[in-house]
């Protein structure tokens, strides 16, 4: 935990360590200890980042049995998601952070969404849009054929965090990923097909005060996935198949 120094985030605004971060969007900090930490989030692109995982790992695990017991195998899963979104404060080139959990189990036992209510104040406002018609970038396309879900890379243009994998109703196997840089964050669906990657949804995010919502607050996301008759998010397991297909 970050103790009661008022200026440590002003210091080093990349040292909030992960149980800081999860009390926060529990809502169990002090009031005071709250409002630097919220303040370093809105400032701290990385930080963004490590909420936004957080919150897309508790709505894919919404559906499991809330009652259930982590089994040893769910501690270990839980200590990998933790481990995976702990950013490093500088990359100087390509880098793929731990292998998280499969985002698919039941482990996660810690409500994130009060982190929002806290962090909002920032102000947002986001756009959807239809898909991108001129292709996809070769270092996106890298990404889309080899990392796995809940990894994130530096690319030459930003960071590129794989949020899912589905297999649609049409058979067609399809990512969920967020690419941020300069400020601005957009999040995207691109479906594998004979002719390689093809985006069918996407949605930009101007982030008006340092802060960015959960994809699941995205318009037209939800809605997208439905109409496309999307399966749930793949397993570890299902989604290492799909890519060495």
């Amino acid at each position: 935990m970050l103790g009661n120094n008022p200026t440590r985030f002003h210091e080093a605004k990349m040292q909030i360590d992960d149980d800081t971060l999860m009390a926060f969007a529990d809502g169990e900090l002090e009031p005071a200890e709250a409002l630097e930490v919220k303040a370093a989030v809105e400032a701290d692109p990385a930080l963004q980042a490590r909420l936004h995982l957080f919150t897309k790992t508790r709505a894919m695990l919404q559906a499991d049995i809330p009652a259930a017991q982590p089994s040893s195998q769910d501690e270990d899963l839980i200590a990998r998601i933790r481990a995976a979104s702990v950013a490093p404060a500088q990359v100087a080139g390509p880098a793929t952070l731990p292998k998280p959990a499969n985002f698919n189990l039941r482990p996660f036992a810690t409500a994130i969404a009060a982190a929002f209510a806290l962090a909002v104040a920032g102000g947002i406002w986001w756009q959807a849009r239809g898909p991108d018609q001129g292709g996809i970038g070769a270092a996106q396309v890298a990404a889309l054929n080899e990392l796995p879900s809940g990894e994130m890379r530096t690319l030459g243009e930003g960071d590129l965090t794989m949020i899912a994998s589905y297999r649609m109703e049409d058979g067609a196997f399809c990512r969920e990923y967020q690419t941020t840089g300069d400020g601005d964050a957009r999040v995207a669906v691109a479906c594998r097909d004979a002719d390689g990657w093809a985006e069918r949804f996407a949605a930009d995010l101007q982030i008006d005060g340092g802060y960015q919502p959960a994809s699941g607050d995205i318009p037209g996301l939800d809605g997208f996935l439905t109409s496309a008759g999307a399966s749930a998010p793949l397993t570890a397991a299902e989604e290492a198949t799909a890519l060495s297909e």
